[in-house]
C-alpha cells in the first residue's frame, strides 16, 4: 500500500461521481489543491478528510488507504498493515522533508554569510572606535545576567526544580514535563539579557540606548509571562 495507490482510489471513486476535483474538495470541504496532492500520490488525507471521503463515498477509512474495495475478511488482514504502511511513509516523507531545508538553509548561509561577515565587520570598525569605558562594563554585567539565567534555565530543563522554591512546584504531578517548559522559559531570559549587553556597547549613541531599553523590557516582559503560564500550567497557581 502506497499514496500513490490511495491517490488512484480516490480518483476512481471521484470519477464513479463524475465529479471535477474542485467539486469534490467543495463536497468534503478542503480545497481543490489538496484533492489534486492525493491523488497524484503526494500525501495522504489527514484524518478529518479520511472520515469525510469515507462517508462520501461509502467506503471504509481502510479502503481508501488500501487504495481498493476488500472484503470483510480482507479489512481485517489489511488493517495493521495499512497503519504500518502509513506510519512508514509519513517519516520518509518527514526526513526528506528535513533534509531539504537542511540543503536550503546551508545553501542560504553560504550565498549569505560572506555579506554579512563584510558588513558586520565595517560596521563594528566603525562604532567599534566610539565604545566608551563605561559602556563596557555595563554590557560584562549583562552578558553575565545572561549566562547565570541560561545556566539556571539549564538546570532546571535537567530536573533539578530544587533550585526554585517548594511552592512553585508544590501542585506539579508530572514534573520531568514540568521542569523542561519552565527550563525553557528561564533560558530565553538570557536572549534580552544578551542583547541589551551588547547594545550597551553602544549606549552613547541615543537612538541605541534607546532601542536597546525597550528591547530588554518588552523581551523580559514576554519571558515572565510565559513563565507565569507555564507555572499556572503543571501548578495550578503562581503559588
Amino acid at each position: 500500500m502506497t499514496s500513490k495507490e490511495c491517490g488512484n482510489f480516490i480518483s476512481e471513486l471521484r470519477k464513479e461521481k463524475k465529479l471535477t476535483q474542485k467539486e469534490l474538495a467543495e463536497k468534503i470541504n478542503v480545497s481543490d489543491k489538496a484533492v489534486s496532492r492525493w491523488e497524484t500520490g503526494k500525501g495522504y488525507p489527514d484524518v478529518t478528510s479520511l472520515v469525510s471521503l469515507s462517508e462520501y463515498f461509502d467506503v471504509s477509512a481502510n479502503e481508501l488507504l488500501a487504495g481498493k474495495r476488500l472484503t470483510v475478511e480482507d479489512i481485517k488482514e489489511t488493517a495493521d498493515e495499512n497503519l504500518i504502511s502509513v506510519f512508514e511513509e509519513v517519516q520518509k516523507n518527514k526526513k526528506q522533508q528535513n533534509l531539504q531545508i537542511a540543503v536550503y538553509t546551508s545553501v542560504l548561509i553560504v550565498v549569505l554569510l560572506p555579506v554579512l561577515i563584510i558588513i558586520g565587520k565595517e560596521l563594528f570598525v566603525s562604532m567599534a572606535t566610539q565604545i566608551q569605558a563605561e559602556n563596557i562594563i555595563s554590557a560584562v554585567i549583562s552578558a553575565i545576567v545572561g549566562i547565570v539565567l541560561l545556566i539556571v534555565g539549564i538546570l532546571i530543563r535537567k530536573g533539578n526544580v530544587s533550585i526554585l522554591h517548594s511552592y512553585h512546584y508544590k501542585n506539579v504531578t508530572d514534573i520531568d514535563a514540568y521542569s523542561k517548559e519552565m527550563g525553557s522559559a528561564v533560558m530565553f531570559m538570557c536572549i534580552p539579557a544578551c542583547i541589551n549587553g551588547f547594545m550597551t556597547l553602544f549606549a552613547h549613541i541615543k537612538i541605541v540606548s534607546v532601542i536597546s531599553s525597550v528591547l530588554l523590557f518588552t523581551g523580559l516582559i514576554i519571558c515572565v509571562i510565559h513563565i507565569f503560564k507555564v507555572q499556572t500550567k503543571h501548578n495550578g497557581s503562581l503559588f
